[in-house]
């Protein structure tokens, strides 16, 4: 095909005048389908021979190119084009090139979505005028494709695709690597029928907008500044997609990171320094924060979204647009940037295809906003939480009132390190009790484990998916609306009852806290309103909230706070029923006489945050008699206190056994999570023989009279294990567990 590009210059050289003779006028010469017919829901594309005038490809206020397709129903709907370059990729584990094809040309790519005649006309505008083609067509055939995902109309909470067949993803991250990687990667998450993945796409990774004078030795293509993007990042995410698709996976692509606006990190992720939007760069941000409100910086940000759905938007296996990752953009940016890709308003729909949208992370603000579709979290601990499904059944209660799919989006035992370092016999335990907890509590799918490189694949853990798509593909996902079970809490009978303690991880993370005030009686779920990891002092007022907790117990206990870390210092008061019990204060400093012993293990003099930062790891409580109580806890003075757990001395009774429990039902079935809390990954690491649980009981309260089949499911196996019966009566299931080393699935069904 031919191509020709007019760039126009106003030039003075020596004592000449500058040239200003009119360009021609724009023309599409030719517009070469790939087909006469295709699938519904499969790739329709143009390729155009087109003669215009601009300086930047890409921008589509120097060159529009769309076109108008009208369904044979007679609707119409615009689908943009995009500037592309053809490629070659030499692929192997050692080395990866990406050689460009040809000349740059002009593509529309579309995806019918009812069988019959479409018609199409494609159109471009420069600043000469504009430039259309008689109206065209072709014929979309039956498909077997579902079509693309959405929010299931009948349970808010879940997916469905167009056809309103049921989408439950079940996957992990699969932020970067070769392609030779993903040639691995991908098959073997699909043949496991795990099918879904997320994507980063950034600076060394799929990136699209970056600084040229930021140049890798790995980097793919050449990145060209603002505005301007990386053809051969293009082709490669294209092939990244194909393969993906072919392998029964769809991807969440992550369009930036939270480390674009940093410098250092932990990581050395921070790249606000080679950031195009920095000033220092040409961009037109003094600070980071100046990219959420600069105009032109939003301006830029939409075109290159524009660009992305053009391209990519046709295709059915983009499961959603992540704005961002973990990077806190305001709620008026993020309503912005929604609106824009769905067309709130008059405004044509920039994704023609009406894809999903989200992002990390996001307030309440945030998630309320109506063109946001689901909402995210990100879940770890650092080598100090027993196990994730407590964690991730209180983020399931926090988001439930969104009224949206909820994702556990990121997940693992030490955000710093990957999981095989804590798990080096690759037992999978705390992937497998995410898992099962993120679907059994109510979320929109699977937490996603981030270790997809250093810790799935070599530990061959796939089987860990196939347990859970063998439970939950013949489930009624489409019968809905799915809701939370009411159970009551699992008991034993024992002789004499006797005491432990009861030890709730803090899930809320970086933020002011909501809640004035929580509840907690000793024989009731703990379930409700998680409590905050980050308690703040003056230093920081406007996120400074005391904890205030409500108990009540008819024995004496105890109550203490697991100090994980401090900035700068925290002088943390304790009171009960207002009379202060404990006031101390914790100090990140160096002590100032030397040889002087520090109260805490560690402590680091930050450079991007400049303050000492310590890890402390220790337990400052209270004894608290017999009685109804509020305890508060607050740090007087200070910077902030980072919470590992919140300690309830001798709170539970033992006729409770230490149990993660959750399930759901429509009203007719129900689908019940039993795990033995000791089957974790500290014990799976330290070997320790788990004692299992044995005769415990509890009640499903809501099935409609009468008797059911229930069928127990060995979640490791990923087969039924037994079969019994059980009767309702007066909306009352009793229930015995089998016994319980591991974990357990339960399908009532009538």
């Amino acid at each position: 095909m031919s191509f020709s590009l007019i760039v126009v210059l106003a030039l003075t050289w020596g004592i000449g005048q500058a040239d200003t003779s009119s360009p021609p006028p724009i023309a599409i010469t030719a517009v070469t389908p790939n087909a006469t017919s295709v699938p519904c829901f499969a790739r329709f594309e143009l390729n155009l021979d087109l003669a215009a005038t601009f300086d930047n490809p890409f921008d589509p206020a120097e060159v529009d190119v769309y076109a108008i397709f009208t369904s044979p129903d007679g609707k119409t709907l615009r689908v943009n084009g995009y500037y592309t370059q053809a490629c070659k990729g030499n692929i192997s584990p050692e080395s990866e090139t990406i050689t460009p094809v040809g000349e740059p040309f002009w593509q529309i790519r579309f995806a019918p979505n009812k069988e019959g005649t479409w018609k199409y006309r494609v159109i471009a505008k420069d600043r000469t005028g504009e430039a259309s083609l008689p109206d065209a067509e072709f014929a979309a055939t039956p498909s077997t494709s579902p079509g693309y995902i959405r929010r299931n109309a009948q349970s808010p909470h879940l997916f469905a695709y167009d056809n309103g067949q049921p989408y439950l993803p079940i996957g992990e991250n699969m932020c970067w690597g070769k392609l030779s990687d993903y040639d691995n990667w991908l098959p073997a998450l699909g043949k496991a029928e795990g099918n879904w993945i997320r994507i980063w796409c950034f600076r060394w990774n799929c990136g699209f907008e970056w600084s040229p004078l930021d140049r890798q030795s790995w980097d793919y293509g050449t990145f060209q500044g603002l505005g301007r993007y990386n053809l051969a990042s293009a082709w490669r995410l294209d092939r990244i997609l194909d393969t993906a698709e072919q392998n029964g996976v769809n991807a969440m692509l992550c369009l930036g990171t939270y480390g674009e606006f940093t410098t250092g990190g932990f990581f050395n992720e921070g790249m606000w320094n080679t950031n195009p939007y920095n000033a220092a760069n040409g961009g037109p941000c003094e600070k980071p924060e100046d990219f959420w409100t600069n105009e032109r910086a939003r301006a830029l940000y939409k075109q290159r979204l524009r660009y992305l759905t053009a391209r990519y938007g046709w295709r059915t296996n983009v499961f959603a647009w992540e704005f961002w990752n973990e990077a806190n953009a305001p709620e008026p940016w993020v309503r912005e940037m929604a609106q824009y890709v769905k067309g709130t308003g008059a405004a044509e729909p920039v994704d023609s295809f009406g894809h999903l949208v989200s992002t990390t992370y996001g307030t309440p603000e945030v998630w309320n906003i109506p063109e946001i579709d689901f909402t995210q979290s990100h879940l770890y601990g650092e080598a100090n939480l027993l196990d994730v499904s407590p964690v991730i059944l209180n983020d399931a209660r926090q988001h439930r009132a969104f009224g949206k799919p909820h994702i556990p989006a990121e997940f693992g035992i030490d955000w710093r390190s990957s999981d095989d370092k804590q798990d080096t016999a690759f037992k999978g335990v705390n992937l497998h009790n995410a898992l099962w907890a993120s679907v059994l509590s109510g979320n929109g799918g699977s937490a996603m484990i981030w270790y997809w490189d250093s810790y799935v694949h070599p530990g061959q853990l796939y089987p860990q998916f196939t347990a859970l798509r063998r439970f939950t593909e013949n489930v009624p996902w489409h019968n809905g609306p799915w809701r939370p079970v009411e159970m009551d809490k699992p008991e034993i009978q024992l002789e004499n009852e006797t005491w432990r303690d009861m030890s709730i991880s803090p899930t809320v993370g970086w933020g002011k806290s909501k809640v004035p005030e929580f509840v907690f009686e000793p024989n009731k779920d703990t379930g409700g309103d998680p409590l905050p990891s980050f308690l703040y002092g003056t230093y920081k007022p406007e996120l400074r909230v005391p904890l205030v907790l409500k108990l009540k117990h008819d024995r004496p206990w105890r109550f203490d706070v697991h100090v994980n870390s401090v900035c700068t210092m925290a002088r943390l008061q304790i009171s009960v029923d207002g009379n202060v019990v404990l006031d101390h204060t914790l100090s990140a400093a160096p002590p100032e006489k030397d040889g002087e012993a520090p109260e805490y293990e560690s402590t680091e003099l930050r450079t991007d945050f400049p303050c000492y930062q310590a890890k402390f790891n220790k337990k400052y409580g209270v004894d608290v008699p017999a009685g109804e109580h509020t305890i508060t806890v607050d740090i007087t003075d200070g910077d902030w206190l980072n919470v590992t757990s919140y300690i309830f001395g001798s709170f539970l009774s033992d006729r409770h056994p230490k149990m993660n429990y959750c399930g759901l039902t429509n009203g007719q079935i129900a689908l019940l999570w039993f795990q033995n809390a000791d089957s974790n990954w500290q014990t799976a690491k330290a070997g320790t023989t788990v004692t299992p649980i044995k005769d415990a009981r509890t009640i499903l309260r809501g099935l409609p009279d009468g008797e059911y089949t229930c069928e127990w499911f060995d979640t490791w196996k990923g087969e039924a294990s037994v079969t019994n019966r059980a009767m309702s009566s007066g909306g009352v299931l009793p229930l015995t567990l089998p016994d319980l080393t591991s974990d357990a699935a339960l399908t009532i069904r009538p």
